[in-house]
């Protein structure tokens, strides 16, 4: 099944932070697809589909596909964001590729210009990275980053 045939009145299900969220599509927009939680009404943008409930007959309106059931065999898990990769993987791949200590504002804004990770609605993402940094740092044996010694407050691959 491809992207296409995900179309406005198609009941599916969407990754939502951990949970999985019954949604309408409302429309599809360049990175992702415009939807309504069917158990809130909430309209929100979700970048990924992981599962296809229905498809509406072609000609038909959003309500009329709404009122279906539910189709029992469902496709497979659809991903548009495949090969995008965690906060703390992307921060580790552009601190291997620069050789010099980044604090985390400069990692975020080179994995997003090389498009390594898709930045969310978290409002501090910047503090995410930078804890989840220091909980590798501190809980592994033989973790990807260290604290550099010559500028406070940014980290260095550790090779």
């Amino acid at each position: 099944m491809s992207n296409q045939q995900i179309t406005a009145g198609t009941i599916a299900i969407a990754k939502v932070g951990r949970n999985d969220v019954e949604v309408t599509v409302l429309e599809k927009l360049e990175t992702g697809w415009m939807v309504r939680s069917n158990r809130s009404g909430r309209e929100f943008q979700v970048r990924a589909i992981e599962q296809v409930r229905n498809i509406p007959p072609v000609g038909a309106t959003s309500e009329e596909a709404g009122n279906e059931t539910a189709d029992s065999s469902s496709e497979p898990v659809i991903r548009s964001d495949a090969g995008k990769l965690s906060l703390l993987s992307a921060a580790a791949r552009v601190l291997e590729e620069s050789r010099t200590p980044m604090n985390c504002r400069e990692i975020i804004a080179k994995a997003v210009a090389a498009e390594l990770w898709i930045p969310s609605t978290a409002k501090t993402p910047e503090q995410s990275l930078y804890s989840a940094i220091f909980r590798e740092i501190s809980g592994k044996e033989h973790p990807r980053f260290r604290k550099s010694a010559e500028r406070k407050g940014a980290f260095k691959y550790n090779h």
